[in-house]
């Protein structure tokens, strides 16, 4: 019970710890997680609430109120209204930023809309992004998609790469395009510093549109590759993990949600078993995940024992998926638990976004997360197999 225990205030210490390094200087006492209601899964925070660090996903999503410090949101529909005092950094379908954010903003979505202040570096990618001329950026601008429209003033440096490419605005430092079908200089564009491009046609520039350094024209494009700057890839780095993130999340609450309302008593028996016998389990799923592919390969060398392998491993793989996904369950009902006092181990759909979101966070944290989310993986592995096996008994 002390091990059990040891582990348990682990555990404790990674989901502070999670909250802690994604906000920067906030802490647990400052955060508020908010979940999607049942209504269509749409979630508000007020003008009138008073927040520090906000951790927010639903299907709609609307922040009227102002963060004192930083925003954390994934969503179908993302609406931020309200002024941020740190950084923000969301994935989602729509994306629409009218606050002034005093920090960097980091976004991936289908369709991105940034229309109010940022005060440091914007980090943007996905199809149709925009910056209004509302809006304007006082770092760098790193940005890939497919159509970007920039109409906003911008201070410092601007990497790109997309489709069809608009500048219509003020840029204090250099412009440097990695890749673009088509490249257009609006009326009002002014770019001080150099313009370095590469586009499958030429630049269109408009009647007033202004290169005050030098126009640097990269026709190679095998050389090319040897000379973005790594403002590029840092900012594609960050719009494929926002998104493998995001779609790893949504894809393990789906199939959280199928085990909990197509197999709710099997799922809560699981969930169960992993707290009664919690070593059990553990070893269990330990020697699931490593004997498991050892006996496929003695059976596959096997000339009877090709179809048997066969079966196991793809009952290995769908094990192992749902493992994941009971992990999160897990981790939600021992919060429930924790935090809320629960008594028994009834599951909600509350606890499945909530437990798999924090989870998936905690999994960011380098080693400590891993190992916190590699015991929970095996604790939902094993408790599985230990009711699969109880239930043929």
């Amino acid at each position: 019970m002390k091990l059990q225990k040891i582990l348990s205030l682990a555990l404790a210490l990674a989901f502070v710890f999670a909250f802690a390094f994604l906000s920067v200087a906030g802490t647990i006492s400052a955060a508020d997680l908010r979940i999607g209601a049942k209504n269509n899964g749409s979630v508000n925070v007020g003008a009138e609430e008073q927040i520090k660090n906000l951790y927010i996903a639903g299907n709609i999503v609307t922040i009227d109120a102002n963060i004192e410090k930083g925003i954390h949101s994934a969503g179908n529909v993302i609406n931020i209204n309200g002024n941020v005092g740190q950084s923000v950094y969301s994935a989602g379908g729509t994306i629409m930023i009218n606050g002034n954010v005093n920090g960097s903003v980091h976004t991936a979505g289908g369709s991105v809309v940034v229309g109010g202040d940022i005060v440091d570096d914007l980090f943007i990618a996905g199809g149709n992004l925009m910056i209004s001329k509302e809006a304007s950026v006082g770092g760098d601008l790193i940005v890939g998609g497919g159509t970007v429209d920039i109409q906003s003033p911008v201070a410092g440096n601007v990497y790109l790469g997309g489709g069809m490419i608009t500048i219509n605005s003020e840029i204090k430092g250099n412009v440097k395009v990695g890749q673009a079908d088509e490249l257009v200089l609006g009326s009002n564009a002014v770019i001080n510093g150099n313009l370095e491009y590469y586009s499958k046609k030429p630049i269109q520039l408009m009647e007033g549109a202004v290169v005050k350094g030098q126009t640097i024209i990269s026709e190679s494009k095998f050389g090319r590759e040897k000379e973005i700057n790594k403002g590029v890839f840092v900012g594609a780095v960050f719009a494929f993990l926002s998104i493998a993130l995001f779609v790893k999340m949504i894809g393990l609450m789906i199939v959280a949600f199928v085990l909990v309302y197509m197999f709710k008593k099997f799922t809560e028996t699981v969930t169960k078993e992993s707290f009664n016998n919690f070593w059990k389990s553990l070893g269990i799923g330990f020697v699931v995940l490593v004997l498991t592919p050892i006996a496929f390969i003695l059976l596959m060398i096997t000339l009877f024992g090709l179809w048997l392998g066969a079966l196991v491993l793809m009952a290995y793989l769908i094990s192992l998926t749902l493992s994941a996904s009971i992990a999160g369950i897990i981790f939600g009902t021992w919060l429930a638990r924790l935090v809320m006092k629960k008594k028994d181990y009834s599951v909600d759909w509350k606890i499945v976004v909530g437990g798999t979101i924090l989870l998936s966070i905690i999994g960011l944290i380098p080693l400590f997360g891993w190992i916190a989310m590699f015991v929970l993986v095996l604790l939902g592995l094993g408790a599985f197999w230990r009711i699969i096996y109880s239930s043929y008994k």
